[in-house]
C-alpha cells in the first residue's frame, strides 16, 4: 500500500475548500437516512461536500473517482447530572414554548452535548489521516487538508440552514386525526433504541403507528433507498392515521 502522504498529495488537486454559497452536507447521506450518530458515520465528498453513510460512501467514489473524503462520528455524551437540578449551582434551563430555533422561547441545541471523531479517509482502500498526521506532512499538504477540513466542520450544513428557516416560530398545529385518535390498549411496549421493522427488520427510517403501536419502514425513494413501504401499506390496510418517525421525539417535546 503507497504512503498515505503520497497518496493524499496525488489528490490534493480534488480537495475544496468551502467557500460562502457552498451547500455542505455534513448531517445526512444524501442517499438515506445515515448522519455523523449513526453506524459508520458520515463520509463528506472534499469536492461536492456530499454526505454518504457508510453503505454508499464506495459507491459515490466508483461512480465519480473522488477519493478524499471527511469522516465524521458523532457520539453524544453520558450527563453526568440532571441539568434541571436546582442544586447544581446553575438555574433550571426553560423549556422551548416556540417552534423556533435560536429565537427567543424557541430550541438551543446544544453541540457541546457530543464528542466528534474526524479525519480523512482516502478510498478505496480507507487510509486514515488525522489531524496530527497533517502535522508531520509538507506544507502545501497540510494548508489545504486543514482548511478544506475546518471549513466543512465551520459551514452550516444545508439540513440545519433548512431547518432555521423553516421553523420560523410559528403555533404549532394541531392535526385534525389528532382531536379524537384511537389508541389500542394492547400491551405493546417501544423500546428506547434498536429498532426494526416488523415486516423486513430494516433498521433506517422507522416509524411507530401513534394508534397500535406497530413499527415499520417509511416510503421508498425513486432511486430505491428509504423504505420499504410498509409503514404506509399498515394505514392503507387499517386506516390509522398518525405515525411518528423514531429518534425525532423527546421526553421534552420533538
Amino acid at each position: 500500500m503507497a504512503d498515505v502522504g503520497e497518496v493524499l498529495m496525488s489528490v490534493l488537486s480534488t480537495i475544496r475548500v468551502p467557500k460562502p454559497g457552498d451547500r455542505v452536507h455534513k448531517d445526512e447521506c444524501a442517499l438515506s437516512f445515515s448522519s455523523p450518530e449513526s453506524e459508520g458515520g458520515l463520509y463528506v465528498c472534499m469536492n461536492s461536500f456530499l454526505g454518504f453513510g457508510s453503505q454508499y460512501v464506495d459507491r459515490h467514489h466508483a461512480r465519480t473517482g473522488q477519493r478524499a473524503y471527511l469522516h465524521i462520528t458523532r457520539t453524544r455524551k453520558t450527563k453526568k447530572e440532571d441539568e434541571n437540578n436546582s442544586g447544581s449551582g446553575h438555574p433550571p434551563k426553560k423549556k422551548p414554548t416556540r417552534l423556533a430555533i435560536g429565537i427567543e422561547g424557541g430550541f438551543d441545541v446544544e453541540q457541546e452535548l457530543y464528542e466528534e471523531d474526524v479525519k480523512v479517509v482516502i478510498l478505496p482502500d480507507k487510509q486514515e489521516v488525522t489531524s496530527e498526521d497533517l502535522a508531520t506532512m509538507p506544507d502545501v499538504v497540510r494548508e489545504r487538508v486543514s482548511l478544506s477540513m475546518t471549513g466543512i466542520m465551520a459551514a452550516d450544513s444545508v439540513s440545519h440552514t433548512l431547518q432555521v428557516q423553516q421553523w420560523d416560530g410559528e403555533v404549532r398545529q394541531e392535526s385534525k386525526h389528532a382531536a379524537d385518535l384511537k389508541q389500542l390498549d394492547n400491551g405493546v411496549k417501544i423500546p428506547p433504541s434498536g429498532w426494526r421493522c416488523e415486516v423486513c427488520d430494516l433498521q433506517e427510517n422507522i416509524w411507530m403507528n401513534l394508534t397500535d403501536g406497530k413499527v415499520l419502514c417509511g416510503r421508498r425513494y425513486f432511486d430505491g433507498s428509504g423504505g420499504n413501504n410498509h409503514a404506509l401499506l399498515h394505514f392503507q390496510e387499517t386506516g390509522y392515521p398518525l405515525a411518528v418517525k423514531l429518534g425525532t421525539i423527546t421526553p421534552d417535546g420533538a
